[in-house]
């Protein structure tokens, strides 16, 4: 059993996939799971006001994501918290993962998509080649 869980959610697919890494994280998990949004970092050419209010829209975006997973997934009650992190998406994963603590990190992937993802991978595999955290990944 896994004491901590780290379910990376994205826009795309977002409540699916969570819901079907949740499946495993409540077989896997005897402690905490925690569902984590990445959003791209915000240009260096915002500034000021206008910087500060993007940034708190993208965490809104994020939150308001993460609370629909957890509203459909039905997990009052249970061990679950949210993140919504700014951040390059493999590289926040693996730092979010050292953070929290996880044991396990569940991902998705869907196979390559193209010749950039033969030249740069995928996040997931970024992850898996950058982590020592366990990884399950699950192909669609």
């Amino acid at each position: 059993m896994y004491k901590t869980v780290l379910i990376p959610v994205s826009g795309k697919n977002g409540l699916t996939r969570a819901k079907a890494a949740l499946t495993h994280a409540r077989s896997l998990a005897n402690g905490d799971i925690v569902l984590l949004h990445v959003f791209e970092p915000l240009p260096q050419i915002v500034g000021g006001a206008a910087h500060a209010e993007l940034l708190a829209e993208q965490k809104a975006r994020g939150q308001t994501l993460l609370n629909t997973v957890m509203a459909d997934c039905n997990l009052a009650g249970e061990h679950v918290r949210c993140r919504v992190d700014e951040g390059t998406t493999a590289e926040t994963i693996i730092r979010v993962a050292h953070e929290e603590s996880a044991d396990l990190i569940i991902m998705f992937t869907d196979g390559r998509d193209g010749l950039q993802d033969m030249l740069l991978g995928s996040v997931t595999e970024r992850v898996l080649r950058n982590t020592d955290t366990a990884l399950l990944v699950i192909r669609r």
